[in-house]
């Protein structure tokens, strides 16, 4: 009989039948065997070791989630933890000329210039250059720009070729840029200049070739670079350019930063598709055809990463087929194919899905497609319905715009988001207490000024923009056209040319002319001039003398008698940045925490989020369906939202999501649509709404980790878990404030004191302050108590009150201004009552 080994280590037993086991073999039974003892041992140990680091050893793999859609690997499911995330802004030294979304300003030679708004890319329409009869070369071009020695530039536009040889951009005499020939997408046309005295140039938009053809130009801008990104440029492609100078109107930081890692299933619901007229979405995974003819396709479109392996799993009926479309970053159709087995190509950047029926005999009849699967790989998974994991900040990230220095910084503590400011932003309109300026009349130009406005400002840092989107650069406190100044004390100085104003040199304008100017009107004489000539007028429309009427600076010539008090649709309101000279912290707005699954993820960085914005709901007339965004022509404009539509991501009632049917963002001029059957509104509900809109931003990468094995992800979940019970807490108090608010007496100022049974107090009840007391002795006009910060209003609020002299009811009026101070400014003192209510807001 052989010699036996033991089951599990495999050692060596001594065969106890055989006579050779008189003879005992020390190799075979001793040492053979304790080097297995000692491999198993060792085995072990390696394992445990593994363990104890998993189960003991905090481990976490840093990740860079760039602008754009990416593959992340994660080793676990885990949740991802922000620990950097840096601002940046654009400067568009052609302000927004650059949309070429007016002909204003565009001048032609040897051309025919028109808008074109079915050859575009990404923005709202192009540009298109005919070369007229006689030439070979047309051009729309932009006046005059100047190029100042010891800086650097570049210079972008996108080109579509219509049917011209090439077109492009150049500054004549200073720089050519590169040429464009493709006529099936908008390509990046740019040029570098790095003047060394100061020059001045016209920007040309340029196409070559015969008499009648023509091409197409779209965001055209120009930055203002640091030396290092200038060098850099000769090593980057086109489309790298145009990616990392992307196109912004005036003065643009990274607006509304998002992650988004999208579900295991990256199909949405059928609710977001662009149904067929002869479908119904049953359930979201539930799609129902009635086919009267063949090939009757219902679509949807989303991001994806090039040159990467899809599937689409589930149930097709038979007689149905699938079409997958490919799209590039401009939205033209790379290729398509017909299977569910996928690879994008390496220029794709969006992905259709169609289902349709056969185009053949039997192409008619009832088709249900159902529990519809797309994952990354090429084999299929099990169902699973999509959900999406993401991060969004609602807030603005500034940076230097030359050299990217003094960023805004987001960091997370305690669960929650705050900015590290550095920057702040203003919005110039007639809100503001706007005053004469310092400086004296000259020639066309009037200085206005806001004392105290930029408090904290660091000294000529501001960056302003007009209402036509021109670049107000820094200037001094003097008078020179268009600029804006900011000094230590916070003061900000506008000079104002007398052609946008009216204003004659003689003319001393008060605070409230000052104010219709930032509300977007021109101040002319009624009496000598037409509204349509004053806003056209480039001299002085106002003197001082004769019918003073105010005229619409933008848009139709729509004119009012009296001072203006608001603005209107279509202007757009002054802006300024400017660097703060001691930096702030301030918490910020977000939703959402961003988690890896196990394995593969797609995850998409970009910018531009709204998150429950609340919604303006319509009803249609004849259908009752409720509308959000619908922008059809003369129809519903009611219902729009802030910005323009690319994508709905939530709509809620009451803050619980609700479905919605949802239109592409191509349906209407605003963009997407969202409608829902009248029977299924509730009309005391409060809607809102978050969503992607149309903003051009500059974008910036989320820097961060996330856990890779267990030991940190349960330190994870004890912080989160701590983070959540604090938040709760906090709630809960509020709550329990709000639900039983605490009346407080205040100390009486003033010489005011109680009278009678009713004590002196306030409490607060959500965004509500009451009041309650009777009071006498004071003197009118002086404070009876104040308010603490919390309880104060943010504008000066006027009440009505009931007073009594001792032998009849006075009226009297109760003021609460910003400070907190409650003061009657009329009525008797003899007994002041006050049973008040108002709102904080």
């Amino acid at each position: 009989m052989a010699s036996e080994k033991t089951p599990n280590l495999g050692l060596n037993q001594i065969d106890r039948t055989s006579p050779k086991t008189t003879y005992f073999d020390l190799e075979k039974y001793l040492d053979q065997n304790w080097r297995a003892v000692d491999d198993f041992a060792g085995d072990v140990n390696d394992g445990v070791n593994a363990i104890k680091k998993r189960l003991d050893t905090t481990d976490r793999k840093a990740v860079t989630l760039e602008p754009g859609v990416q593959m992340v690997h994660a080793e676990k499911a885990s949740p991802f933890s922000l620990t950097g995330l840096n601002g940046r802004t654009l400067v568009n030294l052609l302000g927004r000329w650059g949309n070429l979304s007016s002909l204003t300003g565009i001048t032609p030679y040897q051309s025919v210039i028109e808008l074109d708004t079915s050859n575009k890319g990404i923005m709202p329409n192009s540009l298109k250059v005919t070369i007229k009869s006689g030439y070979t070369v047309g051009v729309g071009f932009y006046s005059a720009f100047k190029f100042l020695a010891g800086k650097y530039y570049v210079a972008i536009a996108r080109v579509k070729v219509g049917n011209s040889t090439n077109a492009g951009i150049s500054a004549p005499d200073i720089q050519e840029g590169t040429t464009v020939t493709d006529k099936s997408r908008f390509n990046t046309s740019w040029f570098r200049v790095a003047p060394t005295s100061d020059v001045t140039s016209n920007i040309d938009l340029r196409i070559q070739g015969a008499e009648g053809q023509y091409s197409y130009f779209e965001a055209m801008r120009i930055y203002e670079i640091s030396a290092t990104e200038y060098t850099a440029l000769a090593t980057m492609t086109d489309d790298q350019i145009d990616t990392k100078y992307p196109y912004v109107d005036s003065v643009m930081p990274v607006r509304n930063p998002y992650a988004i890692r999208y579900g295991e299933n990256l199909l949405p619901s059928f609710y977001e598709w662009n149904l067929h007229a002869n479908v119904i979405a049953l359930e979201p995974y539930k799609l129902q055809l009635k086919a009267t003819a063949g090939e009757q396709g219902s679509s949807v479109i989303f991001p994806c990463a090039p040159n990467t392996n899809y599937k689409i799993s589930g149930t097709f009926p038979i007689g149905t087929y699938v079409r997958v479309v490919f799209y590039d970053v401009n939205g033209s159709v790379i290729s398509d194919l017909f299977s569910t087995t996928i690879k994008t190509p390496v220029n794709c950047y969006r992905m259709g899905i169609v289902f349709l029926n056969n185009n053949a005999e039997g192409a008619k009849g009832t088709f249900v497609f159902e529990n519809i699967m797309l994952n990354i790989g090429s084999g299929p998974k099990p169902f699973k319905t999509r959900e999406d994991s993401m991060l969004a900040l609602q807030t603005d990230l500034y940076a230097d715009p030359v050299t990217g220095a003094n960023a805004d910084t987001v960091f997370e503590r305690d669960g929650q988001y705050f900015k590290s400011k550095k920057w702040q932003g203003l919005t110039l309109d007639g809100n503001r207490a706007w005053v004469l300026g310092d400086a004296a009349a000259s020639a066309g130009v009037r200085q206005v000024k806001v004392v105290g406005l930029a408090a904290g400002a660091l000294a000529a840092s501001g960056i302003g923009t007009k209402f036509d989107g021109k670049l107000l650069p820094q200037g001094s406190t003097g008078n020179t056209a268009d600029t804006n100044a900011v000094n230590a004390g916070g003061d900000v100085y506008i000079a104002i040319p007398l052609a946008d104003s009216g204003w004659a040199d003689s003319y001393f304008p008060t605070s409230d002319d000052i104010k219709a100017y930032f509300y977007g009107y021109k101040a002319y004489d009624a009496n000598t001039i037409t509204p349509a000539q004053a806003q056209a007028a480039t001299t002085a429309t106002w003197t001082g003398t004769g019918t003073k009427y105010w005229v619409q600076r933008v848009g139709a010539a729509n004119y009012t008698q009296s001072a203006p008090q608001t603005s209107y649709a279509g202007y757009t309101p002054y802006q300024l940045v400017y660097q703060l000279a001691t930096p702030t912290v301030e918490p910020i707005v977000s939703e959402g925490q961003l988690a890896f699954n196990e394995g593969d993820n797609q995850v998409e960085v970009g910018t531009g989020i709204v998150l429950r914005e609340k919604a303006k709901l319509y009803q249609e007339t004849d259908t009752k369906r409720w509308n959000i965004n619908n922008g059809s022509p003369g129809g519903y404009q009611e219902s729009l939202l802030n910005y323009r539509v690319d994508k709905f991501f939530g709509i809620y009632r009451n803050s619980r999501p609700e479905k919605w049917m949802l239109y592409p963002n191509t349906t209407t001029t605003a963009g997407a649509l969202a409608q829902k059957e009248g029977s299924n509104f509730e009309a005391t509900a409060v809607y809102t709404v978050s969503y992607f809109a149309f903003m051009p931003s500059p974008k910036s990468a989320f820097s961060g980790s996330y856990a890779a094995n267990e030991k940190t992800l349960l330190s994870d979940l004890v912080e989160s878990v701590q983070q959540a019970n604090t938040r709760l807490s906090v709630v809960e108090n509020k709550k329990a404030d709000k639900d039983s608010p605490v009346w407080i007496t205040p100390t009486l100022l003033n010489g005011w004191v109680a009278s009678g049974q009713i004590t002196p107090q306030y409490r607060r009840v959500g965004d509500k302050v009451q009041i309650r007391m009777r009071v006498q002795s004071g003197a009118i006009g002086s404070a009876i108590f104040k308010l603490p910060l919390e309880y104060r209003p943010n504008q000066y609020t006027v009440l009505s009150i009931q007073s009594y002299s001792g032998t009849q009811d006075v009226l009297a009026v109760l003021i609460i201004d910003t400070n907190g101070n409650v003061i009657p400014s009329a009525g008797s003192n003899n007994q002041v009552n006050i049973f008040v209510e108002f709102v904080l807001s």
